[in-house]
């Protein structure tokens, strides 16, 4: 895949992402480092949701890659951004339930990957 399909590519599931929580679409899961993340530094699930809001295509990091969990398949895009001078990993799927799409953030914490 050339630079511009793959541009293309991460610009159409960001609009897609949004889309969906722009509609209540969208489910924060509340695991521990996420929930850590969010209390040490003052955010609050709605601060997650709108920071997903404002991602853009220059935070983008890695994907789309199958999730490892074969009972909720699906692609994950890993984004990485800056949230008050620190910065920030953020794993987000579309996944299909109840017969429509939702944006799941599984992961939303420091980044420790860096």
């Amino acid at each position: 895949m050339d630079t511009q399909d793959k541009t293309l590519n991460i610009l159409a599931f960001l609009e897609n992402a949004k889309k969906l929580v722009s509609e209540g679409k969208y489910d924060f899961v509340p695991r521990r480092k996420n929930m850590q993340s969010l209390s040490r530094y003052g955010l609050t699930i709605i601060d997650a949701k709108n920071e997903i809001l404002g991602l853009v295509i220059g935070d983008y990091y890695k994907g789309p890659k199958q999730d490892f969990d074969k009972k909720k398949p699906g692609e994950i895009w890993e984004f990485k951004k800056k949230i008050n001078g620190t910065q920030f990993y953020v794993k987000i799927k579309i996944v299909h339930q109840n017969g429509e799409d939702i944006l799941k953030c599984i992961g939303f914490h420091e980044d420790d990957f860096a």
